[in-house]
Formats: structure tokens, C-alpha cells, sequence
């Protein structure tokens, strides 16, 4: 027994020693490390500089479909720099341009930030309203209506919101873009500045929510009237027609032309069209470059990345999407839209690299929603798709209200993407509510191209879904949402022409968009695991230790936050 007992005790003891010592060897190689290299967590790394890119209608293939005409320097230094996330989507419906670039700014989905469309049906007033419209404030830099612009209707807090708070407000917030909604719903709510474009000064505005003029080195940018000269000479192909691999031949049936034009081919007389065409700057790809030159003189001008706390420049490019809507995912337009952005993304970096320095700013590329083939183009390669005609389901969904509820005054509102109904017309009627709403829903899922038709009451209800259906949840707002809420089928658009396209799918072609990280402090590599684009502003608050913003819903993007 005693043998034992001693042997017992000098095995503890040896293997505590051997413990112990491991201990003392990993943590004060750990400790050695930390205070040789200094790396602790303070003083904080932050940033000078953070640039958010938003590609309007960028789809994820365009990243490599296009980069046998890339340069180096664009899209291919991002990617060969920086990390990218492969396999990054919106998990919402529906996929626009307002929920999109709110979805980014504030890690959450229209269900939690509000901006459930670029506008929508309002019950109180009976009328459409606009995501960004304003009428309490007053135009800035011009007299029109494109000036009545605010984020009031945006619901949570952005990272650009949070940033301020987190620097007692000193950070300096600006954003741009050609249209009001890709500049102020980033912004947030309390941006030093959000500037769009005006297409009937065709200069640069703002509202009286963030000042009441314009500063001087707006005012002298305007004067430039760089639109005039962008568009002064035809817009040609930038390089030869032999090097362009991912589109289909110029003369073809699924592209629209601009107004004045016969045939949608190059070159496009743009000083003849813009005699009759006051946004043409944003409908080609010029508009990148008046945009682009507009962010290199705010960064100038407002000294971004020269204060002593992290300052953030929002930009969105909002010509790609012009471009593919007039011409489609196929179009040589698309594909040379892409090819000039890319040089002018070079040119941009380039200046980042100087004004700021290569190291002290951080930037991030992503889209707020791809694009869906023009129909007519998968039918002729035998791909399911078409085009959703709404009157006659909406006289349908009138009739079938008359015949089984007495009164189709309860239809408000009816188009490819929901249903309205008067909750005072079922009240006074003494309708159920759920039984209404479940007849227009079945009516909706007889028409060719409708997938399903969910109705309020069971969207509202607190349970899990998988597919379509998760995605038409998290888009539902139960103050804003249409009562019965549609998605067609894959390859089907809502769309007015037969030429062009659109989106506002749940579908990859318009949820999966690129997601790229680059600048200091951020490692190359890239993953192909799942992220949500509600995923991007916890990152950027991890990276900046900060809070994420109010709503967030999302997670932090890990291998991006490693060392």
C-alpha cells in the first residue's frame, strides 16, 4: 500500500510538474511574442479611411465572365489583394436597389430596417410613397423635387450611424451616388453630407436635412459640368470587338435603345442623344466617372483620412444598373460598362493609395442585387422564364372579392410583388381578415409564372421557414408589407418591355453578388462558405470595434476578422 501510495504521488507530481511547465513555456512564449511585437490589443488600429463600394446590379459572375478584359489593377488587384467572399447573398426578397444598399449599411433585412422596396403602397395616404422622399425639407443646390429627399423612412441605425456615435461624432460621413437612395440610406441618419444627382440641373444636390447650401468645393465641381464633357464624344467600344467574350452580338433583339436611336449598336451618338435626354450621364457608362471624380474631390476637399479619428466615404455606382436594364446581362454594353468601371476602379485605388495611403484605408466592394437574363433571350436558348402580365390577375383577384365577399373595394393595390387590401372595408364588413386574404391568394397561384403567394397572417406568425418562404418572411414588414406577398418563378420578371431586364428575385441570378474586402489590415484569401449580406456591418464594426448597428441581424464574417 505505501508503494503505492508514493507512487501515486510522484506520478501527480511529475505530471503537474510536465503540465505546469508546459503552461509556463506556451504562455510566456505568448507573452514574450505579445510584448516583442507590441501587438496588444490599444492603442486601437483603426482605419483612416473606410470606403464602401456598391456596384449597382453587379452580379457575382461578372467578377471573372468579364476579366479576360480587366487590367491588373481593378477588379484583379481586389481579388488578388484582398479577401473574397465567393458564395455571399441577400436572404430576402425583395432584391431592389433601396432594401439592397439598407441591407448592407444595416446588417439587417427589410423586416427590421423598413425599407421593404424602393417604394411601396401606404395604406394612410392611399398612394404610393417613395423610400427617401421627404416633403419637410427643402432642396439643396437646386429648386426641383429631387432635392425633397431624407433617411427618415429607414428604421434601425446604419454603420456609418454607429461610427459617428463611437467617436463622439467627430468621424466625418460622407455619401454619394447618381441616385438619392444608393447615397442617403447609406449615409444613415446622421452623415455630415449625402449628395445625388439632380437630372434636371444634372449637377449635384443635397437636402436641407444635412445642410443648407452646398459647400464651395461642390459648388465649384458643379461648375465643372463634367456630364457635358463625358458625353461630348460617342461612346465606342473600349477595345476591340474580338476581345469581348461575354456577350452576344451588338445587333440583337433582347436590347433596348436610347431615345433617338434605331438599332441599340456602337457607337452611340451620346452629343445627338443628349439634346433629348437629360440623364443620360447615368445611363451610360460615364456616369461611373462623373461619379468616381466626384468621390476623389469630397475625399480631397473634406480631408477624409486625415483626422485623428476613422472617417467613412459610401459610395454607390449607379450607371451599371441603367446599363443592364436597358440592354440585359448580355448586351456588349454591359460587358464594356464593366471593362471602363474596372479601369476607373484602378484609377480610384490608385488615388487611394496616395491621397490616404496604402495602408491607412480600408475598403469594401460589394452590389445591392444581380440580375435576371432577359426573357426572351432563355426562351430562344431554351431556359425556363417570362414576362408577368399583372391586369388580368388583378381583375381577376376584383371578381373573385365581388362574387365571395361582396365588394372588391377591399382591392387597394395589386401588382406582381403583392397584394393591398382596405383593413376598414373588412372591419366595417366584418370580414376575417385571414380568410380574404387567403382567397386572393389562392386566385394569385393559378397565373402562369406565380411560384406562391404567402398572406400576412401567416407570415406574421413566429415560425421557421425554409426556402422562398424564409426569404419572403425576412422581407416582410407588418406596417409597410403588402397583405398577400408573390414570387414567380425562376426566370420570370415583372417588366415592362421586352427588351432589357430587371430583378427583385429570390433567385441567385439576383441575390449571389460579390463581396470584397481590401486595404489595411486586411489579409488575401477567400471563402466559399455561406454569408448573408446582412454579415457585412458586424464585420466592419468588428474591424472597427464599434457596435453594429441597431437592427443588425447578421454575423461577423470570421476569416476576415483573422490575423
Amino acid at each position: 500500500m505505501k508503494k503505492n501510495h508514493y507512487s501515486f504521488r510522484y506520478r501527480f507530481s511529475l505530471n503537474f510538474g510536465l503540465l505546469a511547465g508546459c503552461f509556463l513555456l506556451v504562455t510566456g512564449t505568448v507573452l514574450g511574442q505579445t510584448e516583442k511585437k507590441g501587438e496588444g490589443v490599444f492603442p486601437l488600429k483603426r482605419p483612416a479611411l473606410v470606403v464602401g463600394l456598391v456596384i449597382d446590379q453587379m452580379r457575382y459572375d461578372y467578377l471573372y465572365r468579364y476579366a479576360k478584359g480587366y487590367s491588373d489593377n481593378g477588379f484583379k488587384r481586389l481579388l488578388n489583394e484582398g479577401f473574397s467572399c465567393e458564395n455571399a447573398h441577400f436572404d430576402y426578397v425583395p432584391t431592389y436597389t433601396a432594401p439592397g444598399h439598407a441591407c448592407v449599411y444595416t446588417g439587417a433585412t427589410p423586416s427590421v430596417n423598413g425599407i421593404i422596396s424602393n417604394d411601396w403602397y401606404d395604406r394612410k395616404t392611399r398612394k404610393s410613397v417613395y423610400c427617401v422622399n421627404d416633403t419637410t425639407v427643402d432642396p439643396v443646390g437646386t429648386t426641383s423635387i429631387s432635392g425633397k429627399m431624407s433617411p427618415r423612412r429607414l428604421l434601425s441605425t446604419t454603420i456609418t450611424d454607429e461610427l459617428r456615435f463611437a467617436t463622439n461624432y467627430r468621424s466625418k460621413v460622407i455619401a454619394i451616388a447618381l441616385k438619392d437612395r444608393g447615397a442617403i440610406l447609406p449615409g444613415g441618419h446622421s452623415a455630415n453630407a449625402a449628395y445625388w444627382h439632380d437630372p434636371y440641373l444634372d449637377h449635384w444636390v443635397t437636402s436641407t436635412y444635412y445642410s443648407t447650401e452646398l459647400p464651395s468645393w461642390v459648388r465649384q465641381f458643379n461648375e465643372r459640368k463634367l456630364p457635358d464633357s463625358l458625353t461630348s464624344r460617342p461612346w465606342n467600344l473600349l477595345l476591340d470587338i474580338s476581345e469581348y467574350s461575354g456577350s452576344t452580338a451588338d445587333d440583337s433583339r433582347y436590347e433596348g435603345t436610347y431615345k433617338g436611336e434605331e438599332k441599340p449598336v456602337f457607337p452611340h451618338d451620346l452629343p445627338k442623344l443628349k439634346a433629348t435626354d437629360g440623364e443620360l450621364i447615368r445611363r451610360t457608362p460615364m456616369g461611373n466617372t462623373y461619379t468616381l471624380e466626384f468621390a476623389k474631390a469630397a475625399v480631397a476637399a473634406e480631408e477624409l483620412g486625415k483626422h485623428e479619428d476613422t472617417d467613412f466615404l459610401a459610395v454607390s455606382l449607379s450607371s451599371p444598373d441603367y446599363v443592364g436594364h436597358q440592354f440585359g446581362i448580355n448586351a456588349l454594353e454591359t460587358e464594356d460598362t464593366y471593362l471602363r468601371l474596372d479601369r476607373e476602379l484602378a484609377a480610384f485605388i490608385d488615388y487611394l493609395d496616395k491621397q490616404v495611403g496604402r495602408s491607412n484605408y480600408m475598403l469594401f466592394l460589394t452590389a445591392d442585387h444581380g440580375a435576371c437574363a432577359n426573357p426572351e433571350f432563355n426562351a430562344d436558348h431554351h431556359i425556363p422564364g417570362g414576362t408577368m402580365d399583372e391586369q388580368p390577375m388583378r381583375d381577376s383577384i376584383a371578381v373573385m372579392l365581388e362574387r365571395q365577399f361582396g365588394d372588391n373595394t377591399i382591392l387597394l393595390q395589386a401588382d406582381a410583388t403583392g397584394i393591398f387590401l382596405d383593413h376598414e372595408v373588412m372591419q366595417r364588413k366584418k370580414l376575417d381578415a385571414s380568410k380574404v386574404e387567403e382567397a386572393c391568394a389562392k386566385t394569385v397561384i393559378r397565373f402562369k409564372g406565380v411560384a406562391g403567394a404567402w398572406t400576412a397572417s401567416d407570415l406574421s406568425r413566429s415560425v421557421t421557414r425554409e426556402g422562398i418562404a424564409r426569404l419572403v418572411q425576412r422581407g416582410y414588414n407588418p406596417q409597410r408589407s403588402a397583405d398577400i406577398c408573390i414570387q414567380l418563378q425562376p426566370g420570370w420578371i415583372d417588366w415592362f418591355r421586352k427588351t432589357g431586364t430587371s430583378h427583385g428575385s429570390s433567385y441567385a441570378y439576383d441575390t449571389h453578388v460579390p463581396v470584397v474586402f481590401f486595404g489595411g489590415g486586411i489579409r488575401h484569401g477567400e471563402t466559399h462558405q455561406p454569408i448573408s449580406i446582412c454579415d457585412i456591418a458586424p464585420t466592419l464594426a468588428g474591424l472597427l470595434r464599434i457596435q453594429e448597428p441597431s437592427g443588425c441581424v447578421g454575423k461577423p464574417i470570421g476569416p476576415v476578422l483573422k490575423d
